[in-house]
């Protein structure tokens, strides 16, 4: 059996089904908080530094012309804080009695941290054409309006991307680090795996529908509908590494590596991984292979985990 095949009661004195809408609730709070906030922080840092109330009311995305890239990025570290700590932090404190240390079972065991972080890897290989797939989607034409917001969403949403990662020096890519890897890393899986996941699987008794719903969440909370498919897959895959191992930290360590390398290899090279063309048909094989053989090693050798607690 799994480490956590019948999850971490989260609930508090609540059913399951009513714990599951309460944080769905406050994601969708935080969410718009957290938005709210570094946007008005960044409108703030650009109005100081000359943008006009006229040119920012006519185009909202002027105000990345007045930012630098530490302030963008400082904006990005509000967000994360509002909408992935303050707000799982807050219902654990408050409706489930419960702390971080509590989401885990058991502690962190060097060997699956390693094995983690190349897995997370050789996965990158594979989601290439994951992501290549779900770019090139057609929708159908009665969604042709819906396909048209996508698309755009999508182009702005490249073009901040672009801001976030154009690092001239390497203490912009420290801060970039901290705000695009660490952070989320930390504070997403706190909040879709720790909480989410957990109140989920209360609700459902059933570990892959907790699993499968939470990743489909935490990628549409992205707002990417062209990015959807991959990063689902990535956050079923960091749920999984949660409920094998009994640990949230070898989610958090997963998320942190996927983030940390695309930022590495921005910072550089000119790489793209998530580009099919840089990533040979037998290469992405092999990434498979690898990936698949390294995740039943982490399950087989978590079972025996002498860190464990069960």
């Amino acid at each position: 059996m799994s480490k956590l095949g019948r999850g971490v009661d989260v609930s508090g004195e609540f059913t399951g089904v009513a714990s599951t809408l309460i944080v769905f609730g406050l994601l969708l709070a935080g969410f718009f908080i957290g938005q709210f906030v570094a946007g008005l922080v960044a409108a703030v840092l650009a109005i100081i530094n000359g943008l006009s109330i006229q040119e920012f009311g006519d185009n909202p995305n002027s105000l990345y012309d007045y930012l630098s890239l530490t302030e963008v990025l400082l904006s990005q570290v509000l967000y994360t804080v509002v909408f992935t700590f303050v707000t799982p932090w807050f219902y654990l404190r408050l409706f489930a009695k419960k702390k971080f240390e509590q989401l885990s079972i058991t502690g962190i065991d060097p060997k699956l941290a390693i094995i983690t972080v190349l897995g997370t890897f050789s996965f990158m290989f594979v989601n290439a054409y994951v992501i290549e797939w779900n770019t090139n989607i057609v929708l159908p034409e009665f969604m042709s309006g819906f396909e048209e917001w996508a698309k755009e969403l999508e182009r702005q949403l490249a073009e901040t991307t672009e801001k976030f990662t154009d690092f001239q020096n390497f203490p912009e890519f420290m801060v970039g680090l901290i705000a695009i890897s660490i952070l989320p890393g930390i504070g997403e899986e706190f909040l879709f795996r720790g909480v989410l996941q957990n109140s989920l699987h209360k609700w459902t008794k059933n570990v892959h529908v907790a699993i499968w719903v939470s990743a489909f969440l935490f990628s549409a909370i992205h707002l990417q509908f062209y990015g959807l498919f991959p990063r689902m897959l990535l956050g079923a895959l960091f749920g999984y590494l949660y409920v094998w191992s009994g640990s949230l930290w070898y989610a958090i360590i997963a998320h942190i590596a996927n983030n940390g390398i695309a930022v590495i290899i921005a910072y550089a090279t000119t790489t793209n991984l998530d580009e099919t063309e840089n990533v040979p048909v037998l290469i992405s094989i092999g990434g498979l292979l690898v990936f698949v053989l390294l995740m039943v090693f982490f399950k087989k050798l978590s079972a025996g985990n002498s860190i464990s607690s069960e």
